[in-house]
């Protein structure tokens, strides 16, 4: 009984003193901080799923954007409530059954990187965005 519990300390060291080795990594190479590409929208999106008449379905997203460039950081947060908008009312476009196959939610993140890259070359004359990710996927 003593040898499965001794592994499971040492696994749980390995992991612990592996994590914080992963976030020394991630931080110095500028994950989250001014150098990095990706642009994380802090609030999740969350909406009323379209088509959903005899009850609601809601939908929330996590989302986070890559950057063609670490520059564009400043002209995006400056243009959130726009992006927010924009997310908003693709999202709430949406049915239960166009979003719950793993290719709906491709087609729907690839919707929300045409329509945000014209919103983004509209407002600040960049297409700026090179993908979106959900990083969280939500219905309900």
């Amino acid at each position: 009984m003593k040898i499965p519990l001794l592994l499971s300390f040492r696994v749980l060291c390995l992991v612990l003193l592996l994590g914080g080795q992963l976030s020394s990594v991630l931080a110095s190479s500028g994950e989250g901080g001014g150098n990095s590409l990706y642009f994380p929208i802090e609030k999740p999106f969350v909406v009323n799923l379209a088509g959903s008449a005899d009850h609601l379905t809601y939908l929330q997203v996590n989302v986070q954007l890559k950057l063609k460039k670490a520059d564009l950081k400043t002209p995006l947060q400056a243009q959130l409530p726009a992006i927010e908008h924009t997310m908003v009312m693709l999202l709430s476009d949406q049915t239960v059954n166009d979003i719950k196959s793993v290719q709906g939610k491709q087609t729907l993140r690839e919707a929300a990187l045409k329509s945000l890259q014209t919103l983004c070359q509209n407002l600040i004359g960049d297409p700026a965005i090179d993908d979106v990710y959900f990083t969280g996927f939500i219905i309900q």
